[in-house]
């Protein structure tokens, strides 16, 4: 590797967000792009509202304040609670599944009245829901379900990746005459993830069915994605379009097919989660042709809502779909005003 293209991919790395769990999100019903905020510190916002006689009092737990998409999410979250006069404090479970456990015993001690967690590792908050529902206090999950929560709000993976596979798809089909050697970035060592990368293949395969998959590798941050993408291309030379489970990966791969002189207008690139990075790479009209857009802030607000409808009506059986939007040439201008 260059000195230069290391250069490029440590400033990439660093300014892409956060990986493996950015892997999933979700977006409101709105075309609109979600505003970039701070990130909200882990304090209460004073409340008017009550259930009862006893005022609304709302945590929220993510899995680490340090991803960019967690950010928003948490932003949207306090927001949310600020506009409806709601108590809220917001905990950074740091990518520790241990912090995560003791913050949800201190929470139920306090009796809040309801938790919303972006789990670390759910398996281990199991026992915590269970006491969590001793002391009355009901769990909404966040991007991963955890057995015995009262409400799942999370993008449908396999659709999230059947959208970004359908756009390289119909980009075969329309400037490639239908027929292109393809490659994906999937994150099998993730199961949540697995349904994303079959979602892609399948999108793919739908539109351009003449089209030929030569290689899918495991890639899910900057650095991975163009050591995955400089082997691929090592083999297959060809390759021309690449879909990935993230736009984290796709940019490094990004890096590599520049290196590579595939600045083609021939060339597809798209990822997933609509990152500032991925939608300035689209902006510019270059390799870079989509994205899909999860609208995290929106998620935030989402969350709230659900732990209110759940706080008055009771559990919801149903998982909570995270509408999701394609970003592409044709609505980037929105993205940048």
């Amino acid at each position: 590797m260059s000195k230069q293209m290391n250069k490029r991919l440590v400033g990439l790395t660093a300014c892409t967000m956060a990986v493996i769990m950015s892997l999933s999100a979700c977006a409101a019903p709105t075309s609109a792009p979600s505003s970039q905020a701070s990130a909200p510190a882990s304090t209460a916002e004073q409340s008017s509202q009550t259930t009862g006689d006893k005022k609304i009092k709302l945590v929220y737990t993510v899995q680490d304040l340090a991803n960019t998409y967690f950010v928003e999410v948490a932003n949207g979250v306090r927001d949310r609670c600020k506009e409806l006069g709601i108590d809220v404090t917001i905990h950074d479970g740091k990518t520790d599944a241990a912090n995560q456990v003791s913050a949800f015993e201190n929470f139920t001690a306090q009796g809040v009245s309801a938790i919303i967690v972006s789990p670390v590792d759910d398996k281990s908050l199991i026992p915590s829901i269970q006491a969590a529902h001793s002391a009355g206090i009901p769990v909404i999950a966040g991007n991963q379900n955890i057995q015995g929560s009262d409400a799942f709000v999370t993008v449908p993976e396999h659709e999230y990746g059947l959208m970004i596979g359908e756009a390289a798809g119909q980009w075969i089909k329309d400037k490639l005459n239908g027929t292109a050697e393809v490659a994906i970035f999937d994150y099998p060592e993730l199961e949540s993830i697995i349904a994303r990368g079959d979602g892609i293949q399948e999108g793919i395969l739908k539109i351009a069915p003449n089209a030929k998959i030569v290689a899918r590798q495991s890639a899910n941050n900057p650095e991975k994605g163009m050591a995955a993408m400089e082997n691929i291309l090592q083999a297959h030379p060809k390759v021309e379009v690449l879909a990935g489970v993230n736009d984290a990966a796709v940019l490094g791969a990004y890096e590599a097919m520049m290196a590579a002189g595939k600045a083609s207008d021939r060339v597809f690139l798209g990822g997933l989660d609509a990152t500032k990075e991925a939608l300035d790479k689209i902006a510019e009209g270059g390799i870079y042709r989509a994205t899909v857009d999860i609208q995290p802030y929106n998620t935030g607000k989402l969350f709230v809502d659900t732990a209110l409808k759940v706080i008055k009506e009771g559990p919801i059986k149903d998982t909570i779909k995270i509408p999701m939007k394609l970003v592409d040439s044709s609505n980037i201008a929105e993205y940048k005003k």
